[in-house]
C-alpha cells in the first residue's frame, strides 16, 4: 500500500481527500484507484508508472531541484513528460554508457510485489538487462 500512497502524493490535498472519501464510502476500491493512479501516471509520463515515480520523487530532492531551477525548468510550466524528462537529462548528463545503463536498469525494476506487471508489458529486453548487468558489475 505504500507504493500506492508514493503515486497518490503527487496529486492535490483535495484530490487526495475526495479520492479518500470515495474509498472509505465504498464508492471506489482502494486497488481500484492505483491502478487508475498507476495508468495516469503513464499516460502522463510516457513511462512506466514506477520510473515516473521514482523520476518525479528524485526531482524534489534538494540538489536536483536546485539544478533543474537554475536550468529555468518550471515544474508550474512544464508537463510530467517534460519533468521527468529533465530529471532523467539531469541524472545521465555526465554518465558513459555503462552508468547509463545502470541507471537505466534501475529505474526499470518495478517496487516488490509488482514484477508480474513488469513482465506482463514484456519487461525489458533479456539482452539490455544481460547488458546492463554485465557493465554494472564491471566486466
Amino acid at each position: 500500500m505504500q507504493t500506492e500512497m508514493d503515486v497518490l502524493r503527487f496529486l492535490s490535498e483535495e484530490d487526495r481527500t475526495t479520492i479518500g472519501r470515495l474509498v472509505l464510502d465504498g464508492v471506489v476500491d482502494s486497488d481500484n484507484v492505483a491502478r487508475a493512479a498507476h495508468d495516469a501516471l503513464e499516460v502522463a509520463t510516457g513511462r512506466r508508472w514506477w520510473e515516473a515515480q521514482r523520476l518525479l520523487s528524485m526531482s524534489v530532492q534538494p540538489e536536483a531541484l536546485g539544478h533543474l531551477t537554475l536550468a529555468g525548468v518550471d515544474p508550474w510550466q512544464r508537463s510530467a513528460y517534460e519533468w521527468c524528462a529533465a530529471t532523467y537529462a539531469l541524472y545521465t548528463k555526465y554518465t558513459d554508457d555503462t552508468a547509463r545503463l545502470k541507471f537505466d536498469f534501475q529505474l526499470s525494476i518495478p517496487p516488490r510485489g509488482y514484477e508480474d506487471e513488469w513482465m506482463s508489458d514484456g519487461g525489458d529486453d533479456p539482452e539490455d538487462v544481460q547488458k546492463a548487468l554485465t557493465g554494472w558489475m564491471g566486466g
